[in-house]
C-alpha cells in the first residue's frame, strides 16, 4: 500500500512526537445519527487487533487490516472545523 502525507502533516507529527501511530475505524454521529465511518489517527502502537505495519519517512504506521483504500493509496491529511484541526485519512474505499 502507498501512504502519502499532505503538506505540513509530517512537521505536525514530529511536533506532537508521533513517530508511531495507528489508523483505525471510528464512528461519528450528528443530530442523533450514528454509524458514519471516520478513520481515527491515534498516537502510539495499537494494544490489540490485527494491523499491517508500514515504515514511511521515519514513521511507524499501523493500519487496521479491515480498512481498504481506493487504488491501494492512503493519504494522511488535516481535517479542519472552525478553528481546530486534526489528523484525518483520505482515500477510504466506502464501496466495500
Amino acid at each position: 500500500m502507498k501512504i502519502e502525507f499532505d503538506k505540513g502533516v509530517k512537521d505536525y507529527l514530529l511536533k506532537k512526537d508521533m513517530k508511531s501511530f495507528h489508523i483505525d475505524h471510528g464512528l461519528q454521529g450528528c443530530c442523533g445519527v450514528s454509524g458514519i465511518c471516520e478513520l481515527k489517527v491515534t498516537k502510539g502502537v495499537p494494544e490489540t487487533g490485527s494491523y499491517r505495519k508500514f515504515h514511511v519517512d521515519g514513521f511507524d504506521i499501523y493500519v487496521n487490516n479491515m480498512l481498504k483504500f481506493k487504488d491501494d493509496t492512503m493519504k494522511i491529511v488535516f481535517s479542519s472545523y472552525l478553528f481546530s484541526k486534526k489528523l484525518a485519512v483520505d482515500g477510504y474505499d466506502y464501496s466495500e
